[in-house]
């Protein structure tokens, strides 16, 4: 595996491995990225990638990526810097999966509950949402239902529809499960889609990339849901397993939650993950090395004080681990 060391003065680098440690967006007018990365050792540098270059790429610090085509700059015995060329490229290594995992869109819901407060802009959240799926180049959209409430708008089904435009363009998948609201709705939407790779997210396994396995439960009682996971059957094809419902989980949700080890126990497996509707505030918890997380709403929905909403997450699933940040769509 190359390192730092192995860069050359004025020479193109073919790929060199690199976890980013800090990203700067647009710090010049010339300068659309500075990175400080640190190669496989631990040795840190800065790469520098030109809007010249026209490189279409957003990183995010802490995570690993592979950069390719890079121009090497040496002074001294230690300065080393990475530029950007026409040929320039930022991916994601080998055996990295990552997903844009979002909840309770509740597109059609202008007014928050309980109020008349100023319009939620849910189907524009949505569109907002699907953006950020094509910037990150995600390999599928994950979504917790909810995706519509009860009636929609033509005009808040046809932003919707343009959303899905934007995952027909970029050849990115839309996995999803049904949640409690709006279900005939997204029944009837979804028969009416052309092009788009649609998914209803069920006991059977779905493979995306190498390295996970979905699966997913609609919204229903506990004990439809735990009935549910006894279907669950495996192609064992990867290594790390989600699971996305619309319900309250425990932990986090102690008091009205379904045990999570009763989830596991009774689909037979362990799960890397779970990614939660139901609830339009998120909130997160680990159990047994399992990172749930209650997704929230797209849109400024909930009436929890201090709510965490206007939320996506990008879940970045990879052999020794899986990885959640959150995006604030706006």
């Amino acid at each position: 595996m190359l390192s730092r060391d192995a860069i050359e003065d004025r020479e193109i680098v073919d790929e060199i491995e690199v976890r980013v440690l800090e990203a700067h967006q647009g710090p010049t007018t010339k300068l659309a990225w500075k990175l400080t990365v640190e190669d496989h050792s631990k040795d840190t540098f800065d790469v520098k990638v030109w809007y010249t270059h026209d490189v279409d790429v957003h990183v995010r610090e802490g995570w690993r990526y592979v950069l390719q085509n890079g121009r090497g700059k040496k002074w001294g015995d230690s300065g080393t810097m990475l530029h950007s060329t026409p040929e320039f490229s930022v991916t994601r290594p080998e055996g990295v999966t990552e997903l844009l995992a979002l909840g309770d869109s509740h597109v059609g819901r202008e007014t928050r509950p309980k109020d008349d407060g100023a319009p939620n802009r849910t189907a524009r959240q949505f569109l907002a949402a699907m953006g950020y799926a094509a910037r990150y180049d995600v390999d599928a959209v994950v979504h917790a239902g909810d995706c519509f409430d009860d009636n929609p708008t033509t005009i808040d089904c046809n932003i919707a529809e343009k959303g899905f435009d934007i995952l027909t363009q970029r050849n990115i998948p839309f996995l999803f499960v049904y949640g409690n609201h709006g279900v005939a709705t997204a029944k009837s939407f979804f028969d009416c889609l052309t092009g788009v790779d649609l998914s209803h997210l069920g006991t059977g396994g779905i493979t995306v990339g190498d390295t996970v396995e979905l699966f997913g439960i609609d919204n229903g009682s506990e004990a439809s849901v735990l009935n549910a996971a006894s279907d669950f059957e495996s192609a064992q094809s990867a290594g790390r397993k989600l699971l996305v419902v619309h319900s309250e989980i425990s932990p986090p949700r102690l008091t009205n939650g379904i045990s999570l080890s009763a989830l596991s126990e009774q689909a037979g497996m362990r799960f890397d993950s779970v990614l939660a509707g139901h609830m339009h505030n998120g909130e997160s918890a680990e159990s047994n090395g399992a990172k749930i997380q209650h997704l929230g709403s797209t849109a400024n929905l909930s009436t929890v004080r201090g709510a965490v909403h206007n939320s996506a997450w990008l879940v970045r699933v990879a052999s020794d681990e899986v990885s959640l940040r959150r995006i604030v769509i706006s």
